[in-house]
């Protein structure tokens, strides 16, 4: 006769032949990631399925039927498509410039400014007031390309205002009349020398030395001292008669729009919001009391920079607009991209397919299995986690973007919408463990560099795959979106805090770049673990 085994030791005893399998099925797994996530995962499956002990008191019911647990990696096709219509208004940078690269053809970006008079003194206020220059200030944070040569811009008049009814988008354009520039150099190399503390820690030392240091902005002469054109003679003029205001100036400076050069296809420069962006008009006038003394005054011409924060802390609602236009001509495999609807399978891009901010272009996932698990009855989404792999060392340009969202498509590309509220909003996918068919949620598809060889997006699909299969989603999707150019920012995530993890994706999100991603479309996978009841 056995002797009966009683207390932790005897009802541990029969799980350590699975434990060992699953601890060594775990140090299998590709990354520490994973073998964290599944080693915390497999340590409460294994205390609740077929490792427990039958006999012990407390683990099952009589006639109830124990749970299994299972494991499964679905495939997912991919394909590369185009979005149109990206919304670039207002984002935390703007584009000018042109970049041919060998995979995505040429890129090119123009963008357009809406000008504001400011509050400085006008020379109308001064006696005796005479031209200096005129010069475009751009403060500028990254260049794709090259910085030698310095990039040729264009900078040309617009035709008359934005108009304020209209929603601009990177497939927008104004009419523009003037050309203020054609083929100005951009130096984007420029230095300045400044006097900087020996040692800025100490109490005493108060020694300087004189340092070189980089100026990050773009400077644009329109014209130099003792020069002057038919615009700038006019725009003196105006600034020198009494009542000059924003009527005045929208007759004769509209807005601005900086473009490429016609034969410059080098580089593409990121502007950043900055007060260093705007337009100066230097000029000299005498004092009140002493007419005949001349001194140096300014006033400055408004565009693209951060909007001034009110007394109530909202954005400026009279702050200058600004957008840019984003084309792209692809060349290869990928010309085949005329619309929307059109998509280019992973197959005829040697097994890659791809993601850049900015230009709309996008990977479509279909991952297969989907419709056969949810047939089957009976079913607990455990965990399921969609894993991209990024391909090694075929991003030599750009930088990675930090993040991605994944929104429900139908055959044509075309994004789902539902109605929330009585609003009608994208159906983006949303963080497990917020319900599925909600908004301002948005699951994040964030990037893992591990390692220049090993890395990977991932993201968490387990609330969303259980409103899959038990059909609680509404219309089911013919595939996703992988993107990392967010439609409306406004309903995708809710910032709870500041600097919770909402804002910093909603900042993220913000910012208009031309980061890029080649997947290796072969090996994209949802990994799934579910058990049967």
């Amino acid at each position: 006769m056995s002797t009966p085994r009683t207390g932790a030791s005897a009802r541990l005893r029969p799980m350590i032949p699975c434990l060992l399998l699953t601890t060594r099925f775990i140090m299998n797994w590709p990354t520490r990631s994973f073998q964290r996530a599944a080693a915390i995962f497999f340590s409460a499956s294994v205390l609740l399925t077929a490792c427990e002990d039958p006999n012990a008191v407390g683990l099952e019911l009589p006639g109830s039927t124990p749970l299994t647990t299972e494991f499964k990696d679905l495939a997912v096709s991919a394909s590369t498509i185009q979005q149109d219509s990206l919304p670039t208004t207002g984002r935390n940078h703007f584009l000018a410039g042109r970049l041919q690269d060998g995979a995505l053809g040429t890129v090119t970006a123009r963008t357009f400014l809406e000008t504001k008079i400011s509050g400085d003194s006008i020379p109308a206020l001064f006696t005796g007031a005479q031209l200096d220059s005129v010069v475009l200030f751009f403060g500028f944070d990254y260049t794709y390309g090259p910085t030698t040569p310095a990039p040729r811009l264009d900078v040309y008049k617009l035709a008359a205002p934005f108009d304020e009814r209209t929603t601009y988008n990177s497939s927008s354009s104004i009419p523009t009349s003037t050309a203020l520039l054609t083929d100005a150099p951009a130096q984007l190399n420029r230095k300045q020398f400044v006097r900087q503390r020996v040692n800025p820690t100490s109490t005493t030392d108060t020694t300087t030395k004189r340092v070189a240091v980089s100026v990050n902005v773009v400077r644009l002469p329109l014209v130099k001292s003792g020069q002057s054109t038919a615009f700038t003679t006019a725009l003196f003029t105006a600034l020198n008669t009494p009542g000059f205001s924003q009527a005045t100036l929208d007759n004769l400076l509209p807005g601005l729009a900086l473009a490429p050069s016609a034969n410059y296809k080098g580089g593409i420069v990121r502007f950043n919001r900055t007060s260093a962006t705007r337009a100066v008009v230097y000029y000299r006038a005498g004092k009140t009391k002493q007419p005949e003394v001349l001194i140096n005054r300014t006033y400055t011409i408004r565009y693209g920079s951060a909007a001034p924060a009110s007394s109530t802390g909202q954005p400026d609602p009279n702050a200058p607009r600004y957008f840019t236009q984003v084309t792209t001509e692809l060349g290869g495999p990928l010309a085949f991209l005329q619309s929307e609807a059109d998509s280019v399978a992973s197959s005829r891009t040697n097994g890659l397919t791809y993601l850049q901010e900015g230009t709309g272009i996008a990977t479509k996932l279909y991952i297969s299995g989907l419709k056969e698990l949810s047939q089957q009855s009976n079913i607990v989404i455990n965990r399921a986690e969609l894993i991209i792999p990024v391909k090694p060392y075929a991003n030599v340009q750009f930088a990675y973007p930090s993040q991605a969202f994944l929104y429900e498509v139908n055959k044509r590309n075309q994004v789902l919408v539902r109605d929330i509220n009585n609003q009608s909003v994208d159906r983006v996918v949303q963080e497990s463990g917020f319900s599925p068919v909600s908004s301002g949620n948005a699951a994040i598809v964030r990037l893992n560099d591990l390692s220049a060889t090993n890395k990977y997006y991932s993201v968490l699909l387990t609330s969303y795959l259980q409103a899959y299969i038990t059909n609680t989603l509404g219309p089911k999707p013919e595939g996703f979106v992988l993107t990392p150019s967010p439609r409306l920012l406004s309903t995708l995530v809710t910032v709870r805090a500041n600097g919770d993890v909402a804002a910093v994706a909603l900042g993220a999100a913000n910012n208009l770049t031309l980061n890029r991603a080649v997947l290796d479309a072969d090996n994209i996978k949802l990994r799934v673990y579910y058990s049967r009841l």
